[in-house]
């Protein structure tokens, strides 16, 4: 049993790192999208992908992301889906990273904001700001090899897009430079971006006025935005943790149901000895009991504030015989009961 969690897990981190992954939040913007335009994304998909985009914190290859975008296109006979979907993205598809882009005082703060923390939404590209003049220039810069098409569209839609909102000044215009062909139809993309589009261009980017930097946002909050940053900073630490902590991660949350976390279970699969899995993880500042309780914390978060389980679910799910030592941790990790948390996370 060991062995299979551990090569399970394995072979899900070999996948992401040779495909790189987007946030499932990001992506349940496609399902949005078919909801508006009423088709039901249930038409198109498997139960287990639309149920796999509904968690809140996961991440889906982006092979797969690419593969739902081109079923839905070649579905609807739309071939601007890709630029559709984008152009309805708000706040809630980026998670956490969303609302903290609300609550910061300028599009400059934003920017440096998104710079710094985009990879909680995808690892599909980078973005180099150049001051070119009077105008700002994002360059989008793939990560992954040969870049496609669909990525371009989305990225550049979604930052005019969201430059519009978190501003309320829907007449923004953004010249668009896109590195392949020219389609049959732009009619599109000069709706979207409002200014000049440009095709077979040497790098794609967005390029809007330097006076954007300045504009001030209308949701600013800097108690919010205090908040959310030091949650968002943490996220980030998360995945940019070494491979070993996130597989051992992956491995304990697999594991917690069938009660095989003993450090001594857990060294076996990592074919190790306790003390050198006690001095490995002494390396990055955790213990093994830290880091479990840790994993334990946030899968209890997360079941209570995203599902419907019992509490003896959740108790089951996270490797407790039953539900009152549950209780008792979570009163002692965060100082509110299971129902409480629950209730003030709106379940």
């Amino acid at each position: 049993m060991n062995q299979s969690h551990k090569d399970m897990q394995k072979s899900k981190s070999a996948l992401q790192s040779a495909e790189g992954a987007v946030s499932t939040l990001y992506a349940s913007s496609l399902l949005d999208y078919l909801r508006s335009i009423s088709i039901d994304p249930s038409t198109l998909f498997e139960p287990a992908i639309i149920a796999e985009l509904q968690e809140s914190s996961g991440t889906i290859s982006i092979a797969r992301w690419q593969m739902m975008l081109e079923h839905a296109v070649t579905y609807t006979g739309d071939i601007d889906l890709p630029l559709k979907v984008s152009e309805q993205l708000q706040a809630k598809h980026f998670g956490m990273l969303g609302f903290l882009i609300m609550s910061f005082k300028t599009a400059r703060d934003v920017i440096e904001s998104m710079l710094r923390f985009g990879p909680l939404i995808s690892d599909i590209h980078d973005t180099i700001l150049v001051m070119n003049g009077d105008n700002i220039e994002a360059h989008w810069i793939p990560k992954l090899g040969p870049s496609t098409q669909t990525f371009m569209q989305q990225s550049l839609v979604g930052w005019a897009v969201m430059a519009r909102q978190i501003t309320s000044r829907p007449d923004i215009i953004c010249d668009a430079y896109f590195s392949f062909p020219k389609p049959d139809n732009i009619e599109n993309y000069q709706r979207i971006f409002g200014g000049n589009i440009y095709f077979d261009a040497p790098v794609t980017k967005l390029v809007a006025p330097q006076s954007l930097l300045d504009l001030p946002l209308t949701l600013s909050d800097p108690a919010t935005n205090s908040l959310l940053l030091a949650q968002v900073e943490k996220k980030l630490q998360f995945i940019n943790q070494p491979d070993f902590l996130q597989e051992l991660r992956e491995y304990l949350i697999v594991s917690l149901p069938y009660d095989e976390v003993s450090i001594t279970e857990v060294a076996a699969a990592f074919n190790v000895s306790p003390r050198t899995l006690q001095n490995r993880l002494a390396e990055f500042g955790y213990g093994y009991r830290t880091l479990l309780e840790q994993v334990r914390e946030e899968r209890a978060k997360h079941y209570l504030s995203q599902t419907d389980l019992s509490l003896n679910e959740i108790a089951d799910l996270l490797g407790y015989s039953e539900q009152s030592p549950f209780q008792n941790a979570f009163r002692r990790w965060t100082g509110e009961s299971p129902g409480s948390f629950r209730k003030n996370a709106g379940r």
